[in-house]
C-alpha cells in the first residue's frame, strides 16, 4: 500500500509542468510568461495537495464521531452522506489526476 505523500508525488510528475519551457520561452517575453504560467501551477497544486489534506482529515474525523456513537440520528445521515461525497471526491481525483 503507497502512502498519501507517494501517491502526490507519483501524480507531480504527469502533470504537464515541464511541457512548458519549449512553448513558451521560445516567443518574445517568453521567460516572464513562462514564471507567471509556473507560479500559477505552483499555488493551484498547493491548494489541490492543501484541499487533499483536509479532506483526509475531514473523513478521519467523521468515522470517528460516528465510531463513537453519540450521534443523532439525523446528525449520522448528514455525516454519512458527507463522508460518501468524499469518497467520490477521492475516487474520481484518483481516477483523473
Amino acid at each position: 500500500m503507497t502512502s498519501r505523500f507517494d501517491e502526490l508525488w507519483s501524480a507531480a510528475a504527469g502533470d504537464g509542468a515541464s511541457s512548458l519551457a519549449g512553448v513558451v520561452l521560445g516567443r518574445s517575453g517568453g521567460e516572464a510568461e513562462a514564471d507567471d504560467l509556473l507560479d500559477a501551477w505552483y499555488r493551484e497544486r498547493a491548494d489541490r495537495i492543501e484541499c487533499s489534506l483536509v479532506l483526509d482529515k475531514a473523513l478521519r474525523l467523521l468515522a470517528g464521531l460516528l465510531a463513537d456513537g453519540e450521534v443523532s440520528p439525523r446528525r449520522r445521515r448528514q455525516a454519512t452522506r458527507l463522508i460518501r461525497v468524499i469518497e467520490d471526491v477521492r475516487r474520481e481525483d484518483h481516477d483523473h489526476p
